[in-house]
């Protein structure tokens, strides 16, 4: 498992994360060989080695035609959705400026629908955004982790006057994700990388242990007195460890007023809205009335859809929250032959060994239906050919 670690320290911008992850090892000929697809007439990247204080990173200019016209939301997921890249691309490509897009509604008092993107909307801001995305394709990564985001103070002109930094829609972004004030009179962290960051990343806390393998210097514009530079590391997960560890939310609540009918598909929208996992538990709330202990896990970037989700499908009024660690085996699925045909069956892995093997219920309960035998018959039929496949190994 290959993990990306970013450290923000002197703030995040566009160029500055396709910078780093150019410099730490992202193949620029197969970069711009897959933003070819984006239909994107007249762009072009050039890469410089410059100095920022001590330290040396990569400098990202993209070079534009002169653009007239500004771009909507939809006519920039056009384009993304078009262009036939690697899904994962496409996926955070399009959240990324999903976000920016409700960011940037939220601080002109507009729906997200109508914002019209100027900066941010530009050739070069295109190339930015699903740049770093194939660049974390190209790297192979599986995992990003980010250290607090640097932010500055002061004032920044762009197209809509005059505005304080953090801009109202950086902040936006940022909302909910550790920053830390620089006092550094510049905008350090752009509504770009912002987006990207808060897109890309999984957890702002501290990574799992890892095994360096490169690490790379984004360069940002300006001559700071601290080097205006953003750090990436790449490593492969340290296999010592047996599992994963990583930081998440948990959300916490006592519902003893609502019709418990409804809570199997409550359960269900609470993971659909960005949880890792939803379970009850049965205690005796206040008064001595019967209840349920709702616990959720989720991770930081999603907490608060999964909040409004408890909060517009519970009777709740009201959440604990904290950050948690997990430690979580590798999983994998592995298909088996039975009698009643072929069924998957999850397996857990620690340290290279699989040490758990439990087939997917619901593909057995349909397996039983179709051949009229109890389902765990099924169940036992394809634990026993998984056992069997393990040995073979």
């Amino acid at each position: 498992m290959r993990i990306a670690v970013f450290d923000p320290f002197c703030g995040a911008s566009g160029n500055m994360i396709l910078g780093a992850l150019i410099d730490a090892g992202a193949d620029q000929s197969d970069l711009n060989d897959m933003l070819s697809k984006l239909n994107l007439n007249g762009w072009k990247i050039t890469t410089e080695t410059v100095l920022k204080k001590s330290l040396t990173g990569i400098y990202v200019d993209v070079q534009i035609p002169l653009e007239t016209e500004s771009r909507g939301l939809r006519d920039i997921e056009k384009i993304i959705r078009n262009a036939n890249l690697p899904e994962s691309v496409t996926e955070n490509s399009l959240k990324s400026f999903q976000k920016l897009a409700e960011a940037e509604a939220e601080a002109h008092g507009i729906p997200a629908n109508e914002v019209h993107f100027h900066e941010t909307g530009a050739m070069d801001a295109i190339i930015d955004i699903v740049g770093s995305f194939c660049c974390l394709h190209l790297l192979e990564i599986d995992r990003v982790f980010s250290s607090p985001v640097a932010t500055g103070t002061g004032t920044v002109t762009c197209a809509h006057g005059v505005l304080p930094v953090p801009s109202p829609a950086t902040l936006s972004l940022l909302r909910g994700i550790p920053t830390y004030p620089s006092g550094i009179r510049s905008e350090l962290t752009t509504p770009t990388g912002a987006t990207i960051l808060v897109t890309a990343v999984e957890s702002w806390d501290t990574p799992p242990p890892l095994i360096p393998v490169s690490s790379g210097m984004g360069a940002g514009t300006f001559d700071l007195e601290r080097p205006n530079l953003l750090r990436v590391t790449i490593g492969a997960q340290a296999g010592s460890i047996g599992c994963n560890h990583d930081n998440c939310m948990e959300l916490k609540t006592i519902l003893d007023d609502m019709d418990m009918r409804i809570w199997p598909d409550t359960s269900d929208l609470i993971l659909e809205s960005g949880a890792f996992d939803c379970y009850a538990a049965m205690c005796i709330g206040r008064k001595g009335r019967p209840a349920i202990e709702v616990t959720v896990l989720c991770p930081f970037t999603m907490k608060d859809d999964v909040i409004e989700c408890i909060f517009r499908n519970t009777t709740t009024l009201g959440i604990r929250i904290r950050e948690t660690e997990r430690a979580v085996l590798e999983r994998d699925f592995i298909d088996v032959s039975t009698e009643f045909g072929t069924i998957p069956v999850k397996t857990g892995i620690f340290k290279g060994e699989v040490i758990h093997m439990e087939p997917e219920y619901e593909d057995c309960a349909k397996a039983s239906r179709i051949h009229n035998v109890p389902v765990q018959t099924v169940i036992t039929a394809a634990r026993i050919a998984a056992d069997k496949l393990k040995k073979g190994r």
